[in-house]
């Protein structure tokens, strides 16, 4: 059910309320980290729903150590309503 929610609504992510979004959970993220974080999503959203983890890799070199850990948790509470 969520899956096809977020894959009917996809479009819909900006790097807006990425930032917003964070904001609300106290975490704190620059634009270019936001920038990485809207491409990532929009590219690999699909193998993720499905749960294939492989493309967070990418993610860990990109961002700083503290960031990722943090968004990754954010993935791991959440895909348990996938």
């Amino acid at each position: 059910m969520y899956k096809d929610f977020i894959k009917n609504n996809i479009s819909n992510l900006s790097e807006e309320l990425i930032k917003e979004y964070a904001k609300k959970v106290n975490i704190p993220i620059t634009t270019s980290e936001t920038h990485i974080l809207y491409q990532f999503i929009m590219k690999n959203y699909s193998e993720i729903l499905d749960g294939n983890e492989k493309s967070f890799s990418y993610l860990k070199e990109k961002l700083n150590p503290n960031l990722y850990y943090k968004i990754y948790n954010l993935y791991s509470e959440y895909k348990k309503y996938l």
